[in-house]
């Protein structure tokens, strides 16, 4: 993917939660983002397993740090880190509280996210996922005595290791919806976003209306991909010719 593609995302995906990507071939044209109108907000947040043992406490920790700390400015400072790592920089220094798990005794707190989605995780030059969810959830640890371990997976099957991996945490952007509430328990909420089209500034859809007859991709698993699937089936693109087509991540749709 190029650089300043992903950059495009990037920032997009600070104020909008990017679903649905118009397949149209690769080129250096620009993209566009539009939020789609008349969708609700959605809010993320940060998921356990309905039967875990120290669920309490985790999410406890973990929701005393969304009360505490400022959402926007942990995401504005991540913003600045992706786009210096993208222009070949160094980092800026942070402003944000510092965190040192490494003399923690508690035990290790599982983190299973899907690292193609900054500024709430990326990964840095030496491939560690960093981004605004690992932040928050290095000041959890902290609060429980805990290190952490990060597990880069498909996004689509985070909920599934959540919810059969004991005290494990889904820390990836994730919207609280009630399929999911069927298999794991969420923290408070911390962020709110909507769903939205990207496309090339050329074609600029604005609308579902705007995809009839299109090829839209979509991230596997994703809030994106049930309202597309839904739509299809039911919704204003049933019988219009649109195809949904499932991807790895959101940036992969983007090279289609």
């Amino acid at each position: 993917m190029k650089k300043g593609l992903i950059k495009t995302l990037a920032l997009s995906l600070a104020a909008v939660s990017c679903m649905a990507f118009a397949s149209c071939g690769g080129t250096e044209e620009k993209y566009v983002v539009n939020a789609i109108a008349n969708e609700n907000n959605e809010q993320y947040a940060f998921c356990i397993g309905k039967t875990a043992t120290k669920k309490t406490e985790i999410l406890g920790a973990i929701n005393e740090v969304i009360s505490e700390v400022t959402i926007a400015d942990i995401v504005d400072y991540y913003n600045s880190v992706y786009d210096a790592l993208e222009a070949g920089q160094d980092a800026p220094a942070s402003p944000l509280t510092k965190v040192n798990l490494s003399d923690n005794t508690g035990g290790t707190l599982q983190i299973y996210n899907e690292s193609g989605f900054a500024p709430f995780e990326f990964t840095d030059n030496q491939s560690n996922v960093i981004g605004v969810d690992m932040y928050i959830m290095e000041l959890a640890a902290e609060k429980l005595n805990m290190q952490i371990k990060i597990n880069d997976v498909d996004f689509n099957a985070i909920v599934g290791k959540v919810a059969t991996e004991d005290n494990a945490i889904g820390a990836a952007g994730l919207t609280v919806t009630e399929e999911r509430l069927d298999s794991v328990d969420f923290s408070n909420t911390y962020y709110s976003t909507v769903q939205c089209i990207i496309s090339k500034e050329s074609n600029n859809y604005k609308t579902l209306e705007d995809l009839k007859g299109k090829k839209i991709g979509v991230q596997k698993g994703t809030t994106g991909f049930t309202l597309i699937e839904k739509e299809i089936k039911e919704g204003v693109l049933k019988d219009s010719g649109a195809q949904v087509i499932e991807y790895d991540n959101g940036a992969l749709a983007l090279t289609a």
